[in-house]
């Protein structure tokens, strides 16, 4: 294990926090749906894949590259995916909440359990958007020290 740790490099770290923030907008999906029973995601199986997916992905990246080096395409595609899962569990999770969001901001703003549903699934959209923008940054940098 120490030897796997003295492998990594940036990328790697950022590739980590990437699955850790999967793994937070996942469980803050999971919280926002199970508020109350008016605002449950109808998709949040296809969320909690998406993410749990993402989070995997994002990790399996770290180890190919450690076991393939820098550039390598299985860990490229498995980053690839990892970012289209993060941008997918974003995007249904926008998709199932537009409505309440519409009728937060015009018509029905005194909506107290709506405000609070509105702002746990922020924070799940926010780790999603996050997760993959960070990914992209780790896209640009070594994950494994190189032999100098």
């Amino acid at each position: 294990m120490a030897e796997f740790m003295k492998k990594l490099s940036v990328g790697s770290y950022f590739n980590i926090v990437a699955a850790i923030l999967g793994i937070v907008g996942l469980i803050a999906a999971l919280i926002c749906s199970n508020m109350t029973l008016t605002y449950q995601l109808g998709n949040m199986g296809t969320i909690g894949c998406f993410a749990f997916v993402g989070a995997v992905l994002a990790l399996a990246s770290v180890y190919l590259a450690t076991v393939f080096g820098n550039a390598d395409i299985a860990g490229t595609a498995a980053l690839l995916l990892s970012i289209a899962c993060f941008a997918a569990a974003f995007g249904n999770v926008l998709s199932e909440r537009i409505l309440l969001i519409a009728g937060l901001f015009s018509y029905d703003s005194v909506n107290t359990v709506g405000w609070k549903v509105f702002y746990v699934t922020v924070v799940a959209m926010a780790a999603f958007l996050v997760g993959c923008l960070v990914l992209i940054i780790g896209a640009f940098t070594n994950s494994v020290k190189t032999a100098e």
